[in-house]
């Protein structure tokens, strides 16, 4: 189920219910624990096993772990361990098809025949997002930044928590378990802050999100991109740029919405990324949970900035191709990371870590220029298709006559008016007394969601990130 189903609804109403209507701290944590497990599992009940083993390890191999002295020998196998096993499924589920048929491919281009079965592997939704939340998990309990959970139930909350299981955001297990202690009331403030929240997301999402989506599908997955002109790849690139942040965005807010109205609080995982000024600057603000999760775990590790101009180069190039690796198994999300990686090297070594220092409408064009052309290889198909795209740029492409709906080119105005009222809002509602009253404000964002809610098809289109 996901959020904009109505199945969800239900599931929501009964599990909330059940769960202010509780008394004790204990059994309402076992509640969410027995419904994030039938959120997960009604995609595929059997993936809980799945999820059931990636627990148990990061709970057994961290109290072990714990027992051990500090930087000892035992307690880097145990880490290996957990690591090892966490990204062996991670690779067994989500890559290897890819690394079989890469490999086959090559031996096909010397002229060998690969004798292989080709294995088709159903991919778990979320399997990303709860791997690496787990391995987070197992690496702060081995570095002592974090003492271990003996208590099984709370380190498998903390790894299958619902609301942002299967999509993000990537959560810290030093902010999440104090809040699993901590006494929970139902207020007229939490109801209203959870519900703002899940209906910006829903209105990103169902509003926004989906009805590019038809602006994008046929162009990128048609399968023949002759049959478009170059202003209609540049307009389908265009309407993926907004497609894939009001529903990635929408999605987080709605995640942190629904943990909201349990209690629970979720860091923001969006800063109006189309807003930088930078390269770097768009990585603070874009997916912040796994660019702050790269940078601790991946980026650091390989030695930061330590080590000289050039080991910087490396080790930006290194952490940003295995992020894109990480989005999807293609060689067209490698070339994705491998441009974020020479574009935070570049600006590293042009401007260190400050803005660009050539004006901000400047550096706003040259920074969300980048970043436009970088999402054509995040969603081509092929490279020939990311190639056509990017000559579709230059007008140098001879294309067919296709056009796209003329509203493709709201997209920018709407991103500039996400980014102006993020930035801006609270100086607007000063000024716009309507939005002093607040049950003005509900009437509107409510009849906003009721009316997408009314138009919305019954078969909800899945968020972007889901296949990740």
């Amino acid at each position: 189920m996901i959020f904009t189903e109505p199945v969800f609804l239900i599931f929501f109403v009964l599990t909330f219910t059940f769960y202010w209507l509780m008394k004790g701290r204990e059994a309402r944590l076992s509640l969410l624990l027995v419904a994030s497990m039938v959120f997960y599992g009604w995609w595929d009940w059997r993936f809980l096993g799945l999820i059931g083993w990636v627990i148990l390890v990061s709970w057994a191999c961290a109290l072990m772990a714990a027992r051990l002295r500090p930087r000892t020998a035992g307690r880097r196998i145990l880490l290996a361990t957990a690591i090892t096993s966490h990204l062996g499924v991670l690779a067994t589920f989500k890559y290897f098809g890819f690394f079989s048929a890469s490999a086959a491919m090559a031996m096909e281009s010397m002229r060998l025949t690969p004798s292989w079965p080709v294995l088709h592997i159903l991919l778990p939704v979320g399997i990303s997002f709860y791997v690496f939340q787990a391995i987070s998990y197992v690496v702060d309990t081995a570095r002592g930044d974090l003492a271990p959970e003996r208590r099984l139930r709370r380190v498998a909350l903390y790894i299958a928590f619902f609301p942002q299981l299967v999509a993000g955001p990537i959560v810290r297990a030093a902010s999440f378990f104090p809040q699993m202690e901590r006494e929970k009331r139902l207020s007229r403030a939490l109801i209203a802050s959870g519900l703002r929240a899940f209906l910006i997301g829903f209105v990103y999402k169902a509003g926004i999100a989906d009805n590019l989506a038809p602006l994008v599908d046929p162009v990128y997955s048609g399968g023949d991109l002759a049959a478009w002109s170059n202003l209609a790849l540049v307009g389908a690139t265009l309407a993926f740029a907004g497609q894939i942040y009001f529903d990635f965005a929408g999605y987080s807010l709605m995640a942190i919405g629904v943990a909201r109205l349990f209690g629970y609080h979720i860091p923001k995982n969006f800063d109006y990324p189309y807003a930088s000024l930078s390269i770097a600057d768009f990585w603070r603000r874009w997916h912040i949970s796994l660019s702050s999760w790269l940078r601790d775990y991946l980026y650091i590790p390989l030695g930061g900035n330590r080590g000289g101009r050039f080991a910087t180069y490396r080790n930006l190039m290194i952490t940003m191709v295995l992020g894109g690796l990480w989005h999807g198994a293609a060689w067209t999300f490698v070339a994705w990371g491998a441009l974020q990686g020479a574009g935070l090297s570049l600006h590293r070594a042009l401007f260190g870590r400050s803005s660009l220092r050539i004006g901000w409408l400047p550096a706003l064009i040259l920074t969300q220029g980048f970043v436009l052309l970088s999402w054509a290889a995040f969603r081509a198909e092929s490279f020939a298709d990311m190639g056509a795209v990017w000559l579709a740029f230059t007008g140098l492409r001879e294309g067919g006559p296709q056009m796209l709906a003329w509203y493709v080119w709201l997209v920018p105005g709407l991103i500039a008016i996400d980014a102006l009222l993020g930035r801006h809002g609270r100086r607007l509602a000063r000024a716009l007394p309507a939005l002093k009253r607040p049950a003005v404000y509900w009437s509107g964002l409510g009849a906003t969601a009721g009316l997408l809610l009314a138009l919305y098809p019954l078969e909800a289109a899945p968020f972007v990130y889901f296949q990740f």
